[in-house]
């Protein structure tokens, strides 16, 4: 990155949304190659069991990839093969250490973080002994509640975003103003650009979706609350059957949603929380 210093003087061109996600590809492919490298090196050696958490992540991978890259001032490996570099726009200059870095650590961990924060502060709300009235109490989770429900919209929304306008990949690369710059190689035809502004409407279009579902979901949830004065432990998921398992950060689903969800996913549906398929608990006397 510190041989492009010839071009802050020039006026720099947004790289176009094509070469951003093939260069995201294939840094994604790097890691994940990686991953399945360093995870055969730890069988090898007997110690892939104690290390399963880390290895199943790509967060920490992606961390070390960035900092013997970007955060030395290097390219990635997708930034060299599609022939563009971080930069900020606007003052046409290549972006500090501490911007880069910062960018990264809010990609890879910005979305975690904020959800684990909100865990954490609606646990603090319904702690026992609390000095705070009932109807805080109540209005303090639903709030936080929709929180944790919008943050993964949010982010579902600007991706969307970055599909229309081709301006930084990620919300934390947004916050920091690093963007990327096309600084040698061919330039992709517009075809393509239009292509990913359809799938940037398809984005949004699904986030409306999510808004509405989210709202439904709750209108119910508060109908059938009102209607009735036991708790209702149904699944979080469908809605209809009665949850019969939980996850390690207190959501309860039913077992075959939740052991779907968590072939494809190792996350808690609700939060996003990392849970793996083995710790589930089935959960009794509700």
């Amino acid at each position: 990155m510190g041989t492009v210093k010839k071009w802050s003087t020039r006026r720099l061109k947004c790289a176009s949304q094509a070469e951003i996600l093939r260069c995201h590809q294939r840094d994604d492919d790097f890691v994940n190659h990686l991953k399945q490298k360093l995870s055969e090196i730890l069988h090898n050696f007997g110690i892939h069991r104690p290390l399963f958490h880390y290895i199943q992540s790509d967060i920490p991978l992606k961390l070390v990839y960035f900092i013997f890259t970007s955060g030395m001032g290097n390219q990635t490996l997708g930034e060299e093969y599609t022939g563009i570099v971080q930069a900020n726009l606007e003052a046409r200059k290549v972006p500090t250490l501490t911007v880069r870095v910062l960018a990264a650590i809010l990609e890879c961990l910005g979305e975690r973080m904020v959800l684990k924060l909100l865990g954490q502060c609606q646990a603090y709300v319904n702690r026992p002994h609390s000095e705070l009235t009932p109807t805080a109490i109540t209005f303090l989770n639903n709030f936080l509640s929709k929180l944790r429900t919008m943050i993964p919209v949010i982010v579902l929304f600007h991706k969307g975003i970055f599909y229309i306008y081709g301006r930084y990949y990620s919300l934390g690369q947004r916050i920091v103003g690093l963007d990327h710059t096309k600084v040698y190689g061919p330039r992709p035809v517009d075809t393509v650009s239009w292509g990913l502004r359809l799938l940037g409407i398809a984005t949004l279009i699904q986030c409306l979706l999510r808004i509405w579902q989210c709202s439904k979901m709750q209108d119910t949830t508060i109908t059938s609350t009102s209607n009735t004065k036991c708790i209702s432990h149904s699944c979080q998921l469908c809605l209809e059957t009665t949850a019969t398992t939980a996850t390690l950060c207190g959501h309860l689903f039913c077992w075959t949603c939740l052991s779907e969800w968590l072939r494809v996913k190792p996350q808690c549906p609700y939060c996003r929380e990392y849970v793996p398929p083995s710790r589930i608990v089935h959960v009794m006397n509700l």
